[in-house]
């Protein structure tokens, strides 16, 4: 069996879909939540980034397309304007 055919998600149409089967992983993000937000608070208070980059690799199609990458970002605001020496930036 070829990889690109053990190695794919579901299109975002149907029952079987990712969009209609991806609540775990939701649940997973918000759960780990709290675990980011620190590793980034701390990252901020500690070595004050020029910039920071975000990528989300996962699945481009369903509900969850953009809530890990979201969640980090507001994660990131908060970090920096609660980061004492904030006018760093």
């Amino acid at each position: 069996m070829e990889v690109c055919q053990v190695l794919h998600m579901n299109g975002g149409r149907g029952e079987k879909s990712y969009a209609q089967n991806s609540s775990l992983q939701r649940k997973v993000i918000s759960m780990t939540k709290p675990i980011a937000k620190e590793a980034i608070t701390n990252l901020y208070r500690n070595t004050f980034p020029a910039s920071l980059a975000i990528a989300d690799l996962g699945c481009s199609s369903g509900p969850n397309t953009l809530f890990a990458v979201s969640e980090l970002v507001k994660a990131v605001d908060e970090a920096m304007t609660s980061t004492p020496f904030s006018s760093h930036w």
